[in-house]
Order: structure tokens, then C-alpha cells, then sequence
């Protein structure tokens, strides 16, 4: 099924980091390192600020899950792409299909060739969540219960 039967399609408005203060609003970018979020920002009111949950491809192409509000990148030619849904997801739905997407269609994005709404918008993400044999909830929640348990394994280490 092609992304833009499960998605509308958004592209970003904003400046470069750099000119940005310090906010409560996380600047998403194209580092694939916590979750995309390269600072905390205060936007203008001319950018372009989304209320996830939604999907954030950057302009090299990695997807990622953004729950609240966010300013994704938005200048120049590496731009964010924002998915969002046409039906109401979860958020282990939405995780699915970041991962589909970085599985299937990374690949395709570099500096030379930057990820766009028009580059994007036609590409097949398949299986569609519901016809997929894998479990995403159940995946996140086991790493999360692993996560947390490796967590409280140190923490109790440097107690002792």
C-alpha cells in the first residue's frame, strides 16, 4: 500500500538550529540519535510547529515516532517530512511503521538525494500493520521490561 493512502503528507517550516534560544519545544533533525531531537527550542510564529503523535522522516531519510508538539526541520533542501495519520493509530502502529519505513526505504536517502513528500509519497509500505504477522506492542514492551530491568541491575550494582 503506498504511504500516501495511509498518511497525509506535511513538509516542515522552520530555520536552522542555530538560531533558535533554548524553549520546551524538541527541534527534530536529521541525526538518527535520540530520537532525531538535536535541542529544545522556542519557535517563531512562522514556523511550523506539529502536534504529534506522528511520523518524522528527515531529509536523510530515517523515520521517527513524535508524540506532543515538535519543530522539525525545515530550511534549505533536507527538510523534514511529516506522516500523519488519516485514521487514528496507536502509538505501537505508528512505531511499526517507522520501522517499516527505515527497513524498507532508507536506503534510498543520502546527502546526494534528500527524502521529500514528493519522493515519499508513492512508496509502498507493506505489510500494512494489520496483515503483519510481527507484534510491535509486544517487542516494545519487552524491550522496555528489559531496558528497565538492566537499569535497575546497574543502579542497584553502584548502590552496593
Amino acid at each position: 500500500m503506498k504511504i500516501q493512502s495511509i498518511f497525509d503528507l506535511d513538509v516542515a517550516r522552520s530555520r536552522s538550529a542555530d538560531d533558535y534560544t533554548q524553549g520546551d519545544v524538541p527541534f527534530v533533525t536529521n541525526t538518527i540519535i535520540n530520537n532525531g531531537i538535536v535541542s529544545y527550542v522556542e519557535p517563531f510564529d512562522t514556523d511550523k510547529v506539529f502536534d504529534g503523535p506522528s511520523i518524522c522522516i528527515s531529509g536523510l531519510g530515517h523515520a521517527t515516532v513524535q508524540k506532543g508538539k515538535y519543530l522539525p526541520k525545515g530550511n534549505g533542501g533536507d527538510s523534514c517530512t511529516i506522516l500523519n495519520p488519516k485514521e487514528k493509530m496507536s502509538y505501537s502502529q505508528l512505531i511499526y511503521y517507522a520501522a517499516a519505513f527505515n527497513v524498507l526505504h532508507r536506503w534510498r536517502f543520502s546527502f546526494g538525494r534528500k527524502a521529500s513528500k514528493r519522493r515519499i509519497q508513492d512508496l509502498d509500505i507493506s505489510p500494512v500493520h494489520s496483515q503483519s504477522s510481527f507484534d510491535i506492542h509486544k517487542e516494545v514492551t519487552k524491550n522496555s521490561d528489559q531496558m528497565l530491568n538492566l537499569f535497575e541491575k546497574n543502579t542497584k550494582l553502584r548502590v552496593e
